[in-house]
């Protein structure tokens, strides 16, 4: 264990405002939750609007909805996301068919996404994976003509959008999550949306049969949500970060999660979520913009496609080979810089989904999953730590044999820190 400044890969601040807040809900409970509705649906232009206990509940809840609406079975997911996708379609009781993706864009394989639009498939996943726009009307424009639904994915991409549309108003229902991870959080929760009438009737129906959560559970993710704001800094994540038994970072795949609504003290502490979104996308986009100006040549990042406003929720960079990465996350392990891959493997080899359909092919997704690497953009992140990002990508160039000329910006450190703006 190192005694240094420890970048986490993600975080998103809390106060002690919205501690305070989350307290406040707990004995104002409908105010809260009301206040909370009204906010999201003027903000995404939707009729509706539920809130359960995470993201992959929100998911669940969606495809057991649709399925009750259509009685198809099949859901496509991308080659490459979160493993909490597939663990909610299987806990749905639905069947998990894989479309491979664009690494240069990480939306789909458009003429894969065509082939697998058949009558079988209940539902597509537009994915704005790491918060990078994906082309949702496009993927409407292959489904709808085959009486499939677009379930849009905003767990990552909570602020972003597209044609002046904010991320998860342009599918037929979509989801977000709060998870600690994510742009903004309350530990864990989740919102579903939609303005289509016939799958909000679905989505009530379903709704209606959830527990509430129970108050043991409300002050545990209140007190989780205290200790991880006061561990998170950068002064003092080196602690749990140095903690293996902690296992942070690890991607599990798991079925057994918990499914309720959302309760009064998280929705008490995303009573300044608008304020706290704002700070949130300001510091992701900028810090994104002068990494993309910054990295070396030979690395290749991702363009959205289309148009619009991507939130980053961190900056993914596709190294030359699996070898060059593992040096990469090694050397920010040593240094606390918070680089780190993403998920482990492609879908198609989580092994508990072998035997499945999910054993498709998908041969971009699975060299994503090999290659690629992620860099902090979160609030905590200072021009300082933005220099040690580029040095250490210069680094890895340089003992990977390279020129280090290759760099877009000058190679030198010093030039570097005079040419980055003052952090905000």
């Amino acid at each position: 264990m190192r005694v240094q400044r420890t970048l986490p890969p993600s975080a998103a601040p809390i106060d002690w405002r919205d501690l305070v807040e989350g307290l406040v809900g707990l004995v104002r409970p409908h105010v809260a939750m009301q206040r909370l509705q009204a906010e999201f649906r003027a903000h995404f232009g939707v009729k509706h609007v539920w809130f359960v206990s995470s993201g992959k509940a929100a998911l669940t809840l969606i495809l057991r909805a649709l399925q009750a609406l259509s009685g198809r079975s099949q859901v496509v997911v991308p080659g490459y996301t979160c493993f909490s996708v597939p663990s909610a379609v299987v806990r749905a009781g639905l069947s998990v068919r894989l479309c491979d993706m664009n690494p240069e864009t990480f939306d789909f394989d458009f003429s894969r996404l065509a082939e697998a639009a058949d009558s079988e498939v209940l539902c597509v996943l537009a994915t704005h994976l790491l918060g990078i726009g994906v082309d949702v009307p496009r993927v409407a424009g292959i489904c709808h003509p085959q009486g499939i639904f677009v379930v849009e994915d905003v767990a990552q991409a909570f602020g972003g959008e597209r044609d002046g549309k904010p991320f998860g108003s342009m599918g037929d229902v979509s989801f977000l999550s709060f998870g600690r991870g994510k742009n903004i959080t309350c530990g864990s929760g989740g919102a579903i949306l939609t303005n289509d009438d016939r799958i909000g009737e679905a989505l009530a129906r379903e709704y209606a049969q959830l527990p509430d959560e129970s108050l043991a559970g409300q002050i545990k993710n209140w007190l989780e949500v205290a200790v991880t704001q006061l561990l998170i800094n950068p002064s003092r994540f080196w602690f749990p970060a140095g903690l293996p038994f902690l296992k942070l970072g690890e991607t599990k795949f798991y079925t057994d999660f918990s499914i309720t609504r959302m309760d009064s003290v998280r929705a008490g502490l995303l009573r300044r979520w608008q304020k706290r979104l704002s700070c949130s996308m300001a510091s992701r986009m900028d810090h994104a913009e002068q990494l993309r100006r910054s990295v070396p040549s030979h690395v290749q990042t991702v363009t959205p496609s289309g148009r619009g406003q991507s939130v980053y929720l961190r900056f993914p960079l596709l190294m030359r080979s699996k070898q060059e990465k593992d040096a990469l996350c090694r050397k920010s392990a040593e240094q606390g810089l918070g680089i780190s891959a993403l998920y482990p493997c492609a879908v198609n080899q989580i092994k508990e989904l072998s035997g499945t359909r999910s054993s498709q092919q998908v041969p971009e997704s699975t060299m994503i999953a090999e290659r690629l690497v992620t860099l902090p953009t979160h609030e905590f992140v200072s021009n300082g730590d933005l220099v040690r990002l580029c040095a250490a990508l210069d680094s890895v160039q340089e003992n990977q044999g390279l020129d280090v000329n290759h760099v877009l910006e000058a190679p030198g450190v010093e030039r570097r820190a005079q040419e980055l703006p003052r952090a905000h």
